[in-house]
């Protein structure tokens, strides 16, 4: 019992050292429960990947706007939102098994074959794929139409977000302690609404300003304590804390 004691004492204080103890941090709260995949763990695992990689190759095989919708229902995906519907493009949220893409088509010379299909990953949600990830059983009131604002098109917002974030990146330098990076980030006008992964070697901040949320992951050398790599990324799997916090979700009381 004596040697486990000591060892506690001992991680305690290294975490002190580096800044992310857990009683030191306001946002603890916060922090996504421990079975609960970081952003990192996710993009490690690289089933969403194949997920998107299959079900890109599987809608190439439409001949109309009819077959893509009828693809994604036979393979599982659920439309929850349709964030755009021009002669020349479709957007559509799609879910499945807890987890979003964006389905993009986009269509030429008024053809109803597309002339390219890509799946990525769904930063901005309506709130239909909001519900529809928490509950599968979830059945939107009304039938879906366009959102005529794009508010939540990636295609129109990732512009923006990717200035944002290469902004972001250069103004965290390294060699910083984690509890610096917080004080920087707060700096600049961004709110940590989470800090999902704590550990001697690495941190990893959820951060908000307007609309868009980052994840800023920070690896640690565990003898001094400084970053010696920082990241910033996008941030898939926002905590409750984060959501709110961002002007999407005063768009969606709005509604």
């Amino acid at each position: 019992m004596k040697l486990n004691h000591t060892l506690i004492a001992l991680a305690s204080s290294a975490l002190l050292a580096t800044g992310v103890a857990q009683a030191a941090d306001p946002v603890a709260t916060n922090a996504a429960p421990s079975p609960r995949m970081t952003d990192r763990q996710m993009a490690r695992s690289g089933n969403m990947q194949a997920d998107r990689d299959q079900l890109e190759q599987k809608l190439r095989a439409g001949m109309t706007r009819t077959d893509y919708q009828k693809i994604l229902k036979d393979n599982g995906y659920r439309i929850s939102a349709i964030n755009e519907e021009k002669k020349d493009y479709v957007e559509y949220e799609v879910v499945k098994a807890g987890s979003s893409y964006e389905v993009q088509i986009d269509f030429e010379n008024n053809a109803t074959r597309a002339t390219k299909v890509e799946v990525e990953n769904n930063m901005w949600r309506a709130d239909g794929t909001e519900r529809m990830m928490k509950d599968e059983r979830y059945m939107p009131t009304a039938p879906l139409v366009a959102d005529t604002t794009g508010r939540y098109s990636d295609r129109r917002n990732i512009q923006g977000w990717t200035t944002e974030k290469d902004r972001l990146q250069k103004a965290l330098p390294m060699n910083l302690k984690a509890a610096d990076y917080r004080s920087k980030i707060e700096g600049m006008g961004y709110k940590v609404t989470a800090v999902n992964d704590r550990e001697k070697d690495y941190v990893e901040y959820e951060i908000v300003k307007g609309k868009n949320s980052y994840e800023v992951q920070i690896d640690l050398d565990t003898r001094t304590g400084m970053a010696r790599k920082v990241d910033v990324t996008s941030n898939l799997w926002e905590v409750d804390a984060t959501d709110k916090a961002t002007d999407r979700a005063a768009d969606k009381k709005k509604m």
